[in-house]
Protein backbone atom coordinates (compact mmCIF):
# COMPACT_ATOMS: atom_id res chain seq x y z
CA UNK A 1 0.00 0.00 0.00
CA UNK A 2 1.08 3.69 -0.65
CA UNK A 3 2.04 6.22 2.28
CA UNK A 4 -1.40 8.15 2.88
CA UNK A 5 0.12 11.74 3.76
CA UNK A 6 -1.79 13.85 5.85
CA UNK A 7 0.37 17.78 5.52
CA UNK A 8 -2.83 19.41 6.85
CA UNK A 9 -1.99 18.30 9.98
CA UNK A 10 0.76 20.29 10.46
CA UNK A 11 -1.26 23.24 11.03
CA UNK A 12 -0.30 24.86 14.14
CA UNK A 13 -3.59 24.36 15.17
CA UNK A 14 -3.96 20.75 14.72
CA UNK A 15 -1.06 20.53 17.24
CA UNK A 16 -0.50 18.40 20.35
CA UNK A 17 -1.53 19.84 23.65
CA UNK A 18 0.60 16.96 25.71
CA UNK A 19 4.18 17.39 26.77
CA UNK A 20 6.69 15.88 23.99
CA UNK A 21 9.12 13.96 26.65
CA UNK A 22 6.91 12.63 29.30
CA UNK A 23 3.14 11.82 30.06
CA UNK A 24 1.34 14.10 32.21
CA UNK A 25 -1.93 14.24 33.98
CA UNK A 26 -3.91 16.08 31.37
CA UNK A 27 -3.09 13.81 29.09
CA UNK A 28 -3.65 11.09 31.22
CA UNK A 29 -7.14 11.56 32.37
CA UNK A 30 -8.29 14.05 28.91
CA UNK A 31 -6.90 12.17 26.48
CA UNK A 32 -7.23 8.36 27.56
CA UNK A 33 -9.80 8.89 30.20
CA UNK A 34 -12.62 11.79 29.27
CA UNK A 35 -12.51 11.53 25.51
CA UNK A 36 -13.20 7.73 25.38
CA UNK A 37 -15.72 8.05 27.63
CA UNK A 38 -17.80 10.64 25.66
CA UNK A 39 -16.93 7.70 22.69
CA UNK A 40 -17.97 5.11 24.45
CA UNK A 41 -21.17 6.53 25.65
CA UNK A 42 -22.37 6.76 22.29
CA UNK A 43 -20.98 2.75 21.28
CA UNK A 44 -22.99 1.69 24.64
CA UNK A 45 -26.22 2.81 23.16
CA UNK A 46 -25.95 2.06 19.79
CA UNK A 47 -24.26 -1.45 20.24
CA UNK A 48 -25.13 -4.76 22.05
CA UNK A 49 -28.08 -5.03 23.95
CA UNK A 50 -29.72 -1.61 23.73
CA UNK A 51 -29.89 -1.48 19.78
CA UNK A 52 -31.24 -5.42 19.92
CA UNK A 53 -34.01 -3.97 22.41
CA UNK A 54 -35.08 -1.99 19.45
CA UNK A 55 -34.92 -4.10 16.74
CA UNK A 56 -37.26 -6.47 18.97
CA UNK A 57 -39.16 -4.13 20.85
CA UNK A 58 -39.38 -1.05 18.92
CA UNK A 59 -39.22 -2.22 15.04
CA UNK A 60 -39.99 -5.86 15.75
CA UNK A 61 -37.56 -7.26 12.94
CA UNK A 62 -37.06 -10.35 15.69
CA UNK A 63 -40.21 -12.17 13.22
CA UNK A 64 -38.61 -11.27 10.11
CA UNK A 65 -37.52 -14.19 8.02
CA UNK A 66 -38.89 -16.24 10.88
CA UNK A 67 -35.94 -14.73 13.02
CA UNK A 68 -33.29 -15.41 10.69
CA UNK A 69 -32.61 -11.33 9.94
CA UNK A 70 -31.60 -10.40 13.29
CA UNK A 71 -29.96 -13.49 13.28
CA UNK A 72 -27.96 -14.01 10.22
CA UNK A 73 -27.46 -9.88 9.41
CA UNK A 74 -25.06 -9.34 12.40
CA UNK A 75 -22.84 -12.21 11.48
CA UNK A 76 -22.30 -11.18 8.02
CA UNK A 77 -21.89 -7.71 9.02
CA UNK A 78 -19.08 -8.62 11.25
CA UNK A 79 -17.35 -10.30 7.88
CA UNK A 80 -17.54 -7.17 6.15
CA UNK A 81 -16.31 -5.26 9.28
CA UNK A 82 -13.26 -7.45 9.57
CA UNK A 83 -12.20 -7.11 5.79
CA UNK A 84 -12.51 -3.68 6.52
CA UNK A 85 -10.38 -3.57 9.67
CA UNK A 86 -7.50 -5.25 7.89
CA UNK A 87 -7.71 -2.39 5.35
CA UNK A 88 -7.85 0.49 8.13
CA UNK A 89 -5.37 -0.84 9.95
CA UNK A 90 -2.96 -0.98 7.07
CA UNK A 91 -4.22 2.78 6.57
CA UNK A 92 -2.84 3.87 9.37
CA UNK A 93 0.27 2.01 9.10
CA UNK A 94 0.88 3.70 6.30
CA UNK A 95 -0.50 7.20 7.42
CA UNK A 96 2.47 9.96 7.87
CA UNK A 97 2.02 13.48 9.21
CA UNK A 98 2.88 15.53 12.02
CA UNK A 99 0.07 14.23 14.40
CA UNK A 100 1.28 10.36 13.95
CA UNK A 101 -0.51 7.50 12.46
CA UNK A 102 -3.44 7.18 14.27
CA UNK A 103 -4.26 10.32 15.91
CA UNK A 104 -5.66 11.70 12.61
CA UNK A 105 -8.01 9.40 12.16
CA UNK A 106 -9.68 10.01 15.71
CA UNK A 107 -10.37 13.08 14.68
CA UNK A 108 -11.65 12.41 11.03
CA UNK A 109 -13.97 9.47 12.71
CA UNK A 110 -16.00 11.99 14.75
CA UNK A 111 -18.58 13.44 12.31
CA UNK A 112 -18.56 10.25 10.65
CA UNK A 113 -19.24 8.10 13.71
CA UNK A 114 -22.12 10.62 14.79
CA UNK A 115 -24.13 10.62 11.46
CA UNK A 116 -23.96 6.99 11.16
CA UNK A 117 -25.10 6.63 14.74
CA UNK A 118 -28.25 8.95 14.17
CA UNK A 119 -29.28 6.95 10.80
CA UNK A 120 -29.68 3.89 12.79
CA UNK A 121 -32.79 4.83 15.01
CA UNK A 122 -34.27 7.38 12.09
CA UNK A 123 -34.99 4.15 10.54
CA UNK A 124 -38.39 4.59 8.09
CA UNK A 125 -41.05 1.83 8.81
CA UNK A 126 -44.13 0.66 6.58
CA UNK A 127 -42.54 -1.81 4.15
CA UNK A 128 -40.58 -4.34 5.89
CA UNK A 129 -37.96 -5.01 2.75
CA UNK A 130 -36.83 -0.87 2.85
CA UNK A 131 -37.14 -1.09 7.26
CA UNK A 132 -34.55 -4.16 6.36
CA UNK A 133 -32.21 -2.41 4.05
CA UNK A 134 -32.07 0.86 5.47
CA UNK A 135 -30.74 -1.63 9.00
CA UNK A 136 -28.19 -3.13 7.12
CA UNK A 137 -26.94 -0.36 5.48
CA UNK A 138 -27.18 1.98 8.79
CA UNK A 139 -25.95 -1.00 10.76
CA UNK A 140 -22.38 -1.27 8.36
CA UNK A 141 -21.89 2.29 8.04
CA UNK A 142 -21.26 2.75 11.57
CA UNK A 143 -19.71 -0.75 12.78
CA UNK A 144 -17.78 -1.02 9.34
CA UNK A 145 -16.16 1.95 8.53
CA UNK A 146 -16.99 4.68 11.17
CA UNK A 147 -16.42 3.15 14.22
CA UNK A 148 -13.69 0.66 12.80
CA UNK A 149 -11.66 3.94 11.60
CA UNK A 150 -12.05 5.32 15.66
CA UNK A 151 -11.38 2.09 17.09
CA UNK A 152 -8.53 1.29 15.38
CA UNK A 153 -6.92 4.57 16.00
CA UNK A 154 -8.18 4.19 19.50
CA UNK A 155 -6.45 1.40 20.23
CA UNK A 156 -3.16 2.24 18.96
CA UNK A 157 -2.62 5.31 20.98
CA UNK A 158 -1.12 3.57 23.95
CA UNK A 159 1.34 1.01 22.49
CA UNK A 160 2.84 4.07 20.27
CA UNK A 161 2.23 7.04 23.70
CA UNK A 162 5.87 6.14 25.20
CA UNK A 163 8.09 3.11 25.74
CA UNK A 164 7.96 3.88 29.47
CA UNK A 165 5.92 0.72 30.92
CA UNK A 166 4.96 2.33 33.99
CA UNK A 167 3.21 5.40 32.28
CA UNK A 168 2.13 3.11 29.85
CA UNK A 169 0.31 0.96 32.47
CA UNK A 170 -0.99 4.37 33.80
CA UNK A 171 -2.29 5.47 30.45
CA UNK A 172 -4.00 1.79 30.18
CA UNK A 173 -5.56 2.09 33.22
CA UNK A 174 -6.94 5.61 32.32
CA UNK A 175 -8.13 4.39 29.05
CA UNK A 176 -9.97 1.64 31.00
CA UNK A 177 -11.57 3.67 33.45
CA UNK A 178 -12.74 5.90 30.89
CA UNK A 179 -14.31 2.95 28.60
CA UNK A 180 -15.54 1.07 31.43
CA UNK A 181 -16.24 3.38 34.74
CA UNK A 182 -18.20 6.72 33.12
CA UNK A 183 -19.95 4.90 30.55
CA UNK A 184 -20.82 2.11 32.77
CA UNK A 185 -22.98 4.84 34.56
CA UNK A 186 -24.68 5.60 31.72
CA UNK A 187 -25.24 2.09 31.09
CA UNK A 188 -26.02 0.89 34.55
CA UNK A 189 -28.13 3.55 35.69
CA UNK A 190 -28.90 6.59 33.35
CA UNK A 191 -30.56 4.25 30.61
CA UNK A 192 -32.39 1.56 32.82
CA UNK A 193 -33.66 3.81 35.42
CA UNK A 194 -34.76 6.69 32.97
CA UNK A 195 -33.84 6.82 29.58
CA UNK A 196 -35.45 3.19 28.90
CA UNK A 197 -38.46 3.84 30.75
CA UNK A 198 -38.49 7.24 28.95
CA UNK A 199 -38.07 5.76 25.49
CA UNK A 200 -40.39 2.88 25.92
CA UNK A 201 -41.23 2.00 22.49
CA UNK A 202 -41.14 5.27 21.10
CA UNK A 203 -39.08 5.66 18.03
CA UNK A 204 -38.85 9.46 17.82
CA UNK A 205 -37.29 9.84 21.45
CA UNK A 206 -34.92 6.84 20.41
CA UNK A 207 -33.66 9.14 18.15
CA UNK A 208 -33.62 11.87 20.21
CA UNK A 209 -31.46 10.43 22.86
CA UNK A 210 -29.27 8.73 20.39
CA UNK A 211 -28.66 12.72 18.53
CA UNK A 212 -27.46 13.61 22.60
CA UNK A 213 -25.23 11.03 22.64
CA UNK A 214 -23.57 11.50 18.88
CA UNK A 215 -22.54 15.29 19.73
CA UNK A 216 -20.77 14.00 23.18
CA UNK A 217 -18.85 11.84 20.82
CA UNK A 218 -17.87 14.04 18.21
CA UNK A 219 -16.42 16.22 21.55
CA UNK A 220 -14.81 13.17 22.71
CA UNK A 221 -13.02 12.71 19.50
CA UNK A 222 -12.04 16.59 20.10
CA UNK A 223 -10.48 16.04 23.31
CA UNK A 224 -8.97 12.18 22.92
CA UNK A 225 -7.27 13.96 19.70
CA UNK A 226 -5.77 17.21 21.33
CA UNK A 227 -4.75 14.87 24.20
CA UNK A 228 -2.38 12.15 22.72
CA UNK A 229 0.65 11.98 21.62
CA UNK A 230 2.54 9.44 19.48
CA UNK A 231 5.89 9.64 21.31
CA UNK A 232 7.06 6.25 19.25
CA UNK A 233 6.37 7.11 16.13
CA UNK A 234 7.99 10.47 16.50
CA UNK A 235 11.12 8.66 17.53
CA UNK A 236 11.17 6.19 14.66
CA UNK A 237 10.00 9.01 12.04
CA UNK A 238 12.62 9.87 9.77
CA UNK A 239 15.06 6.58 10.52
CA UNK A 240 12.63 4.01 9.91
CA UNK A 241 14.45 3.11 6.51
CA UNK A 242 17.79 3.15 8.69
CA UNK A 243 16.53 1.33 12.02
CA UNK A 244 13.99 -1.33 10.03
CA UNK A 245 14.68 -1.08 6.70
CA UNK A 246 12.08 -1.50 4.08
CA UNK A 247 8.22 -0.47 4.75
CA UNK A 248 6.58 -3.90 6.04
CA UNK A 249 4.41 -6.10 4.56
CA UNK A 250 0.99 -7.11 5.22
CA UNK A 251 2.56 -11.22 5.20
CA UNK A 252 5.59 -10.10 7.27
CA UNK A 253 3.31 -8.30 10.26
CA UNK A 254 1.40 -11.28 9.99
CA UNK A 255 4.24 -13.88 10.62
CA UNK A 256 6.10 -11.27 12.84
CA UNK A 257 2.93 -11.65 15.25
CA UNK A 258 2.04 -15.07 14.70
CA UNK A 259 6.33 -15.75 15.63
CA UNK A 260 5.57 -14.45 19.14
CA UNK A 261 3.57 -16.74 21.39
CA UNK A 262 2.74 -14.19 23.82
CA UNK A 263 0.71 -11.83 21.56
CA UNK A 264 -1.22 -15.22 20.41
CA UNK A 265 -1.75 -15.58 23.77
CA UNK A 266 -3.54 -11.90 24.36
CA UNK A 267 -5.21 -12.02 21.28
CA UNK A 268 -7.30 -15.70 22.25
CA UNK A 269 -7.46 -13.57 25.59
CA UNK A 270 -9.37 -11.37 23.87
CA UNK A 271 -11.53 -13.56 21.85
CA UNK A 272 -12.91 -15.26 24.53
CA UNK A 273 -13.51 -12.23 26.79
CA UNK A 274 -14.94 -10.46 23.82
CA UNK A 275 -17.69 -13.17 23.63
CA UNK A 276 -18.37 -13.62 26.50
CA UNK A 277 -18.83 -10.18 27.77
CA UNK A 278 -21.12 -9.41 24.71
CA UNK A 279 -23.10 -12.43 25.28
CA UNK A 280 -23.26 -11.49 28.99
CA UNK A 281 -23.92 -7.86 28.57
CA UNK A 282 -26.94 -8.72 26.12
CA UNK A 283 -28.49 -11.29 28.05
CA UNK A 284 -28.33 -9.21 31.08
CA UNK A 285 -30.67 -6.58 29.59
CA UNK A 286 -33.12 -9.70 29.44
CA UNK A 287 -32.64 -11.34 31.94
CA UNK A 288 -33.46 -8.50 34.24
CA UNK A 289 -36.76 -7.98 32.15
CA UNK A 290 -37.74 -11.16 31.81
CA UNK A 291 -36.37 -13.48 35.05
CA UNK A 292 -35.45 -11.39 37.90
CA UNK A 293 -37.57 -8.51 37.41
CA UNK A 294 -40.73 -7.07 34.60
CA UNK A 295 -40.36 -5.55 31.71
CA UNK A 296 -38.98 -1.81 31.81
CA UNK A 297 -39.09 -1.55 35.46
CA UNK A 298 -36.61 0.82 35.88
CA UNK A 299 -35.38 -0.87 38.94
CA UNK A 300 -33.89 -4.27 38.62
CA UNK A 301 -31.40 -3.56 35.75
CA UNK A 302 -30.21 -0.48 37.73
CA UNK A 303 -29.21 -2.57 40.72
CA UNK A 304 -27.66 -5.61 38.98
CA UNK A 305 -25.40 -2.46 37.16
CA UNK A 306 -25.14 -0.25 40.56
CA UNK A 307 -24.33 -2.84 43.39
CA UNK A 308 -23.66 -5.83 41.34
CA UNK A 309 -21.10 -4.21 39.07
CA UNK A 310 -20.14 -1.70 41.69
CA UNK A 311 -16.71 -2.76 42.44
CA UNK A 312 -15.74 -2.61 38.22
CA UNK A 313 -15.68 1.02 39.36
CA UNK A 314 -13.70 1.83 42.62
CA UNK A 315 -11.69 -1.43 42.39
CA UNK A 316 -9.49 0.15 39.82
CA UNK A 317 -8.28 2.01 43.13
CA UNK A 318 -6.70 -1.02 44.38
CA UNK A 319 -6.36 -3.49 41.39
CA UNK A 320 -3.18 -1.34 40.26
CA UNK A 321 -1.31 -1.63 43.55
CA UNK A 322 -1.82 -5.48 43.65
CA UNK A 323 -0.59 -5.51 39.84
CA UNK A 324 2.63 -3.74 41.04
CA UNK A 325 2.73 -5.87 43.97
CA UNK A 326 2.00 -9.34 42.59
CA UNK A 327 2.71 -9.13 38.82
CA UNK A 328 0.02 -9.05 36.29
CA UNK A 329 0.11 -13.02 36.02
CA UNK A 330 -0.81 -13.67 39.37
CA UNK A 331 -3.89 -11.09 39.37
CA UNK A 332 -5.28 -12.60 36.20
CA UNK A 333 -4.98 -16.12 37.90
CA UNK A 334 -6.74 -15.14 41.08
CA UNK A 335 -8.64 -13.35 39.10
CA UNK A 336 -10.52 -15.90 37.18
CA UNK A 337 -10.81 -17.78 40.04
CA UNK A 338 -12.97 -15.45 41.95
CA UNK A 339 -15.38 -14.55 38.72
CA UNK A 340 -15.72 -18.89 38.15
CA UNK A 341 -17.01 -18.95 42.00
CA UNK A 342 -19.06 -15.81 41.45
CA UNK A 343 -20.98 -17.12 38.24
CA UNK A 344 -21.45 -20.46 39.72
CA UNK A 345 -23.12 -18.78 42.99
CA UNK A 346 -25.56 -16.73 40.63
CA UNK A 347 -26.32 -19.45 37.65
CA UNK A 348 -27.76 -21.54 41.20
CA UNK A 349 -30.05 -19.03 42.44
CA UNK A 350 -31.05 -17.12 39.08
CA UNK A 351 -34.21 -15.51 41.01
CA UNK A 352 -32.76 -14.33 44.33
CA UNK A 353 -32.11 -11.14 44.16
CA UNK A 354 -29.86 -10.67 47.12
CA UNK A 355 -27.58 -13.82 46.36
CA UNK A 356 -27.75 -12.22 42.82
CA UNK A 357 -26.11 -9.24 43.91
CA UNK A 358 -23.53 -10.74 46.13
CA UNK A 359 -22.53 -13.57 43.10
CA UNK A 360 -21.89 -10.22 40.33
CA UNK A 361 -20.16 -8.30 42.92
CA UNK A 362 -17.97 -11.74 43.29
CA UNK A 363 -17.53 -11.84 39.71
CA UNK A 364 -16.96 -8.47 38.85
CA UNK A 365 -13.95 -8.39 41.60
CA UNK A 366 -12.92 -11.88 39.76
CA UNK A 367 -12.77 -9.68 35.66
CA UNK A 368 -11.17 -6.47 37.25
CA UNK A 369 -7.92 -7.79 35.21
CA UNK A 370 -9.89 -8.29 32.03
CA UNK A 371 -11.53 -4.88 32.26
CA UNK A 372 -8.10 -2.63 33.17
CA UNK A 373 -4.91 -4.68 31.88
CA UNK A 374 -5.69 -6.40 29.05
CA UNK A 375 -5.00 -3.03 26.48
CA UNK A 376 -1.31 -2.57 28.91
CA UNK A 377 -0.80 -6.30 28.04
CA UNK A 378 -1.13 -5.96 24.46
CA UNK A 379 1.36 -3.08 24.36
CA UNK A 380 3.65 -5.72 25.98
CA UNK A 381 3.07 -8.44 23.50
CA UNK A 382 3.74 -5.66 20.61
CA UNK A 383 7.24 -4.87 22.34
CA UNK A 384 8.08 -8.54 22.03
CA UNK A 385 6.87 -8.63 18.33
CA UNK A 386 9.28 -5.77 17.90
CA UNK A 387 12.06 -7.24 20.01
CA UNK A 388 11.52 -9.99 17.98
CA UNK A 389 11.35 -9.15 14.74
CA UNK A 390 13.10 -5.59 14.56
CA UNK A 391 9.72 -4.23 13.39
CA UNK A 392 6.50 -2.54 15.11
CA UNK A 393 2.79 -4.23 13.85
CA UNK A 394 0.69 -1.67 16.06
CA UNK A 395 -1.83 -0.78 12.94
CA UNK A 396 -2.23 -4.87 11.82
CA UNK A 397 -2.47 -5.52 15.81
CA UNK A 398 -5.38 -2.73 16.25
CA UNK A 399 -7.40 -3.94 13.45
CA UNK A 400 -6.60 -7.78 14.68
CA UNK A 401 -8.19 -6.56 18.35
CA UNK A 402 -11.09 -4.41 16.38
CA UNK A 403 -11.64 -7.22 14.52
CA UNK A 404 -12.37 -9.43 16.96
CA UNK A 405 -14.46 -6.40 18.92
CA UNK A 406 -16.93 -6.62 16.16
CA UNK A 407 -16.82 -9.73 14.78
CA UNK A 408 -17.41 -10.94 18.40
CA UNK A 409 -19.98 -8.52 18.80
CA UNK A 410 -22.15 -9.64 15.77
CA UNK A 411 -21.54 -13.69 16.53
CA UNK A 412 -22.33 -13.26 20.35
CA UNK A 413 -25.32 -10.94 19.23
CA UNK A 414 -26.24 -13.38 16.50
CA UNK A 415 -26.54 -16.56 18.41
CA UNK A 416 -28.20 -14.40 21.35
CA UNK A 417 -30.55 -13.65 18.75
CA UNK A 418 -30.80 -17.35 17.10
CA UNK A 419 -31.56 -18.77 21.24
CA UNK A 420 -34.62 -15.91 21.09
CA UNK A 421 -35.99 -17.46 17.58
CA UNK A 422 -35.71 -20.97 19.03
CA UNK A 423 -36.88 -20.89 22.45
CA UNK A 424 -39.98 -18.45 21.68
CA UNK A 425 -39.30 -15.06 22.65
CA UNK A 426 -42.29 -13.37 22.35
CA UNK A 427 -41.84 -8.96 22.01
CA UNK A 428 -44.03 -6.92 23.69
CA UNK A 429 -47.14 -5.09 21.77
CA UNK A 430 -46.77 -1.94 19.98
CA UNK A 431 -48.72 -0.17 22.99
CA UNK A 432 -45.84 -1.71 25.67
CA UNK A 433 -48.38 -4.40 26.90
CA UNK A 434 -46.27 -7.73 27.34
CA UNK A 435 -47.11 -11.46 28.91
CA UNK A 436 -44.59 -13.55 30.67
CA UNK A 437 -41.89 -15.63 28.44
CA UNK A 438 -42.10 -19.54 28.23
CA UNK A 439 -39.46 -21.20 30.65
CA UNK A 440 -37.00 -22.19 27.86
CA UNK A 441 -36.82 -18.26 27.19
CA UNK A 442 -36.24 -17.79 30.76
CA UNK A 443 -33.45 -20.32 30.97
CA UNK A 444 -31.78 -18.94 27.90
CA UNK A 445 -31.32 -15.90 29.57
CA UNK A 446 -30.34 -17.00 32.88
CA UNK A 447 -27.65 -19.42 31.05
CA UNK A 448 -26.32 -16.52 29.32
CA UNK A 449 -25.75 -14.32 32.45
CA UNK A 450 -23.88 -16.64 34.29
CA UNK A 451 -22.72 -19.71 32.65
CA UNK A 452 -21.53 -18.25 29.61
CA UNK A 453 -18.79 -15.72 31.32
CA UNK A 454 -17.89 -18.70 33.78
CA UNK A 455 -16.65 -21.13 30.97
CA UNK A 456 -14.86 -17.89 29.78
CA UNK A 457 -13.33 -17.72 32.68
CA UNK A 458 -12.16 -21.31 33.17
CA UNK A 459 -10.65 -20.93 29.43
CA UNK A 460 -8.92 -17.45 30.69
CA UNK A 461 -7.50 -19.76 34.02
CA UNK A 462 -5.63 -21.83 31.52
CA UNK A 463 -4.06 -19.16 29.33
CA UNK A 464 -2.41 -17.33 32.09
CA UNK A 465 -1.04 -19.88 34.39
CA UNK A 466 1.54 -19.82 30.88
CA UNK A 467 1.94 -16.05 30.29
CA UNK A 468 5.22 -15.26 32.07
CA UNK A 469 6.13 -12.24 29.79
CA UNK A 470 6.22 -9.82 32.49
CA UNK A 471 9.40 -10.85 34.36
CA UNK A 472 11.24 -10.53 30.63
CA UNK A 473 10.19 -7.11 30.01
CA UNK A 474 12.98 -5.34 31.41
CA UNK A 475 15.75 -7.04 29.26
CA UNK A 476 13.36 -6.68 25.99
CA UNK A 477 13.18 -2.55 26.68
CA UNK A 478 16.73 -2.54 27.14
CA UNK A 479 17.29 -4.65 23.92
CA UNK A 480 14.67 -2.03 22.16
CA UNK A 481 16.55 1.30 23.75
CA UNK A 482 20.11 0.07 22.57
CA UNK A 483 18.57 -0.86 19.06
CA UNK A 484 16.40 2.32 18.18
CA UNK A 485 19.66 4.53 19.52
CA UNK A 486 21.66 3.40 16.77
CA UNK A 487 23.59 1.03 19.43
CA UNK A 488 25.03 -2.32 18.85
CA UNK A 489 22.69 -4.97 20.32
CA UNK A 490 24.77 -6.15 23.16
CA UNK A 491 24.85 -9.97 24.23
CA UNK A 492 21.66 -10.38 26.74
CA UNK A 493 19.55 -13.41 27.45
CA UNK A 494 17.00 -14.82 25.50
CA UNK A 495 13.36 -13.85 26.58
CA UNK A 496 12.38 -15.94 23.67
Amino acid sequence: MRTVELKSFSKPILRSRTDPDRVRNSERWMGYCVGPALVACLYCGVSGSYLNQFYTDVLHLNTVVGGLFLTLMPIFSKILDAVTNIFMGQIIDHTKSAAGKARPWLLLSGPLMALSAIFMFAVPQGSRLITALWVVCSYNLYFCVSYTMYNLANISTIPLSTRDNKARDTLAMASSIGINMIPGLVLAVIFPSFLLPFMGVNQTKWMQVMAVLSVLAVIGTVIQYYFTRERITEDTDGKAEEAHGPEVSLKDQIKGCCSSKYWLMIIVVVIVYQFYNNFQVTSMLYYSNWVLGTYNDGKTLSLLNIIGQAMLGPGVLFLWPLVKKFGKQRIYIIGSIIAIVGGFLGFANPKNLPVVLVALTIRSIGFLPLTYVTLSLLADALDHVEWKCGYRCDGFSASIYSIIVTVSAGLSLGIFNLGLSMNGYISPAADGSWVAQPQAVQNFFTFGMYMVPTLGAFVLLGIFLFFDLEKKLPQIHADLKKRNGGEENAESENPQ
